[in-house]
């Protein structure tokens, strides 16, 4: 069996292009075909929604914004009953064949745990997919058990480190940031194919929801992914070296390379989003 993973980042109004994305990932993968996935925020849902066989539901949910020409804010959105409405809608009694982790934070207790979806109930998985999209400052977190749990991309935006710890024969990344990140080593990195979306309409794509942007964003999303899986794939999806070697080709190409080694990025990130959340709680007081 191939040891094959899938990484989808958050980015709030940018998952758009992730459905695009899993459309072209659709044509060379069935969602079996993934043995371990891992997603944050808006990444969660999507993720879910492929994984469970619904993803031209998601789609449908996604095209069904602004139809009427308005322009909403993902800020008017989070704090509305649009994203508990389609987590109702998109959760089924469908199994999920793989191991899906997800980012979730405790605040109080400075902690980030990844849960393994897969093993959670349709009625537990409302309520965690529901905790992945609860921003801090805009949400309350959502109690499970004795801890009020929030959306973990604050932390680990692309969370690739419950893939990265298992044997793989390869990995799909996909996220926004503009860089070309060397994932821990080069050794691993080789593994790591990337579909990345730079957009010159970045900051508004993210924070604000349009009918006309959202179906250019997963028009784009499919573009932009089948050209790169066409290219990596040209001898098929089983032939690691040569897989390899293109990874290693578009990744030469891309001289815009950062370094992102997993446990910086969580204290750093733990660190910062403390430090606003106490400016905040004393703003308040």
């Amino acid at each position: 069996m191939k040891q094959i993973g899938l990484v989808l980042s958050g980015g709030m109004a940018k998952g758009a292009y992730q459905i695009g994305a899993l459309r072209a990932i659709s044509e060379y993968f069935a969602p079996s075909d993934f043995k371990y996935v891992s997603s944050a925020s808006i990444g969660a849902l999507n993720a879910y929604a492929y994984l469970s066989r619904n993803l031209e539901k998601a789609a449908e949910i996604w095209e069904s914004v602004g139809t009427d020409g308005s322009r909403i804010r993902i800020t008017t959105m989070l704090r509305s009953s649009f994203i508990p409405s389609t987590i109702n809608n998109l959760v089924s009694n469908c199994k999920i064949p793989n191991s899906f982790y997800v980012p979730l934070l405790n605040l109080s207790g400075r902690e980030l745990t990844y849960y393994n979806f897969a093993k959670l109930t349709p009625g537990e998985m409302k309520q965690y997919l529901r905790a992945s999209i609860a921003l801090p400052l805009y949400n309350k977190g959502v109690s499970i058990g004795a801890k009020k749990l929030y959306d973990g991309a604050v932390i680990d935006n692309i969370p690739i480190y419950p893939v990265l710890r298992n044997p793989l024969d390869y990995c799909i990344c996909i996220y926004f940031d503009d860089y070309n990140y060397i994932f821990e080593d080069d050794t691993l990195d080789d593994k790591i194919i990337k579909l990345t979306f730079p957009d010159n309409k970045i900051i508004s794509n993210s924070i604000r929801l349009e009918h006309n942007s959202i179906k250019y964003m997963m028009e784009e999303g499919y573009r932009r992914a089948k050209e790169v899986l066409d290219y990596v794939f040209c001898d098929g999806i089983s032939d690691r070296d040569k897989i390899y070697d293109r990874v290693k080709s578009l990744n030469s190409a891309n001289s815009k390379k950062k370094l992102r080694i997993t446990g910086d990025v969580l204290v750093t990130n733990m660190n910062r989003i403390t430090k606003k959340m106490v400016h905040a709680t004393a703003a308040i007081d």
